[in-house]
């Protein structure tokens, strides 16, 4: 529900005239739209005000703004960190641009009269407003006409949906009539009005992406009734007995709070028994906190937070358990990988599109903002509504290292499994890859500013031959002419004593199949030399002085080296344009050299000529028929 708010809150903001600031410390605008139902998500906000404190002594324009579900007795407190705390009035009537076009989050209905005794929501939010069915109708139309492939149905409880004589099984059916190659979702619902109706229409629609979080919070009758809901575990195991037996390949996942007032380690062990028959998928496990203005803030609370984390690891386990049972199963992850300009991403969109997949770009340099074309960037066009993740992600101003990409990878494929889909890996930055697949990992190692000014005053080459000294090995793989390379491998080397890369370790627990588009070497030539034409073309000088006007100094635009080097220079007058086209035709032939140099060395690369031979190896390693 926060991700539709803050779409719809973004754009308020775009019609009032503000356009998106790339990093926090370029705004002269933060708005922080926050969740209270966890103290974490509270607590995380109170973080940030520090932080902003020192934006502001930077910018003193800066103003930050407040708003989404804050408790009154928070209020004080972030009036003291904030500008201001608002309220954005009538989010549900806005039509939002979304940050990801393939993927739609329409809130149909808003607040909550259902009174959890746990939950905040009606006090943050208010009762329960539904939208009417006709806009709501509308936008999922809009959506898809816009290419939207997930539509995704948002409400604190969303089978209490209602509008005239429209309930949420007849929406449901309704938008699943809409023509269109979409798949809808919804959350959350309350297992106490879940329909026969609605199981029945459910199990009938082909659009339905047959994935339902049903929460029954507690396996235990008498605290199921301290919470307020109105249903039995017997009750809730008959609900889910006919979902199952009406969509056999559901995808069942649960919400359950443990340690809540009262609740006996009898009581615990009463939803560890249904946790363990009811098998779920996935579950969404929360250590009781107290909320103020609740019911059950009144209530003592008597299991320590030890205790708590003893009893979410007890479910937790049962659940990694099941995970593991199936892992090597169900989860498994594709590698496209190639010399640039030889077709990666066209053949991994193809793939994504045959098998259920996402696309998790492994560029070195495409995580950068503004830096498109240069790149070679995959267009919105181009990607045919298939998601494609880690590009975009940062600033070209700041630094983002293998070890920051891994991170965000490793997580990125996890999302990518829970939504049931195939993680596609694709780019041509070998260590990138390795460093995912295998766990390599450069150790974090701060800058050293006293060093990298001693190594910046040494010509390219003279890095170069210190770190053939130092490190031979990395020396083959490294580009030779990318100063900004040399440097940060020189000084984790110095700082470390050790080799680069030092570490080998966590490798992903599931199945990886590794795919290598071979390209002939004249071929190959004649592809990056049509390509850096297209680019020429398309605007790429322009876009390097767009970069260097941002704020993106000359030297950091070298620093990424190939095109962007020699744009640079040019624009400086150190190159004719002749010349500059020369020398980028010829670095980027060296650079692939290097690639391949890199991939020559796994041998579980299968090397393919074209798609059809690629699409045969996918389906024998992922088992479809």
């Amino acid at each position: 529900m926060n991700k539709a708010d803050s779409e719809r809150i973004a754009t308020i903001l775009e019609k009032k005239g503000y356009k998106p600031a790339l990093e926090k410390s370029e705004a002269d605008l933060i708005v922080v739209n926050m969740c209270s139902v966890r103290q974490s998500a509270v607590d995380r906000v109170y973080g940030k005000i520090r932080d902003f404190a020192k934006l502001k002594a930077q910018n003193p324009k800066l103003k930050t703004v407040l708003t989404g579900c804050v408790l009154n007795k928070d209020r004080a407190k972030f009036a003291k960190g904030f500008d201001q705390i608002l309220k954005f009035k009538d989010l549900l009537k806005y039509q939002p641009k979304y940050q990801n076009k393939s993927l739609a989050y329409i809130p149909i209905s808003n607040g909550c009269s259902n009174f959890c005794s746990y939950c905040v929501v009606p006090f943050t939010r208010g009762h329960l407003i539904c939208q009417k069915h006709k806009e709501i109708l509308e936008e999922v139309k809009n959506a898809v006409k816009e290419d939207a492939k997930e539509i995704w149905l948002l409400g604190q409880n969303v089978n209490d949906y209602h509008d005239k004589v429209i309930n949420f099984a007849k929406l449901i059916k309704t938008i699943n009539d809409i023509p269109s190659d979409f798949k809808f979702f919804f959350i959350s619902p309350h297992p106490k009005n879940f329909s026969d109706e609605l199981i029945n229409i459910l199990a009938k629609c082909e659009k339905f992406g047959k994935r339902l979080n049903l929460p029954v919070q507690s396996g235990d009758n008498e605290i199921l009734k301290k919470m307020r809901r109105p249903y039995t575990v017997e009750q809730y195991k008959n609900l889910v007995s006919k979902i199952r037996k009406k969509i056999p390949d559901i995808f069942l996942s649960t919400d359950i709070i443990v340690g809540f007032p009262g609740e006996t380690k009898k009581q615990f062990e009463n939803t560890v028994k249904l946790f363990k028959q009811m098998n779920f998928d996935m579950a969404y496990i929360a250590k009781y906190s107290l909320r103020p203005g609740t019911a059950a803030s009144e209530m003592k609370d008597t299991v320590s937070l030890k205790e708590k984390e003893k009893r979410w690891k007890i479910l937790n386990d049962i659940l990694l358990k099941k995970w593991g049972r199936k892992t090597h199963v169900n989860k498994k992850i594709i590698v496209v990988l190639g010399p640039t300009a030889s077709g990666k991403s066209d053949l991994a969109v193809k793939l994504a599109r045959k098998f259920n997949g996402e696309i998790i770009s492994a560029d070195s340099r495409q995580v950068y903002r503004g830096m498109d074309i240069g790149t070679g960037k995959i267009t919105k066009k181009e990607m045919q509504s298939i998601p494609h993740y880690l590009l975009d992600i940062v600033s070209p101003k700041k630094r983002f290292d293998v070890v920051q990409y891994r991170n965000l990878a490793i997580k990125t494929i996890d999302k990518i499994f829970r939504k049931g889909k195939v993680p596609i890996l694709c780019g041509g930055t070998g260590f990138y890859i390795q460093a995912v697949i295998d766990g390599i990992i450069i150790p974090e190692v701060k800058p050293d500013w006293q060093l990298r000014k001693k190594l910046e005053q040494l010509t390219t080459d003279q890095l170069l031959n210190r770190l053939k000294k130092l490190d031979p090995s990395r020396t083959k793989t490294i580009d030779k002419k990318n100063r900004r390379r040399l440097i940060r491998a020189l000084e984790i080397i110095i700082k470390t004593k050790r080799s680069v890369p030092v570490l080998k370790k966590n490798p992903l627990p599931y199945p990886v199949f590794m795919l290598g588009i071979k390209k002939e070497k004249t071929e190959l030539k004649k592809l990056i030399k049509k390509r850096l034409l297209k680019r020429l073309k398309e605007g790429m000088i322009e876009e390097v002085k767009k970069l260097h006007k941002s704020g993106v100094s000359w030297k950091r635009l070298e620093e990424f080296g190939l095109e962007y080097r020699f744009v640079a220079q040019y624009l400086q007058k150190k190159l004719a344009y002749n010349e500059m086209i020369n020398l980028i035709q010829k670095e980027i032939e060296h650079y692939t050299k290097r690639q391949m140099t890199w991939f020559k060395r796994d041998e579980r690369i299968k090397w393919i000529k074209n798609y059809k031979q690629a699409e045969k190896l996918v389906k024998n390693f992922l088992g479809n028929k």
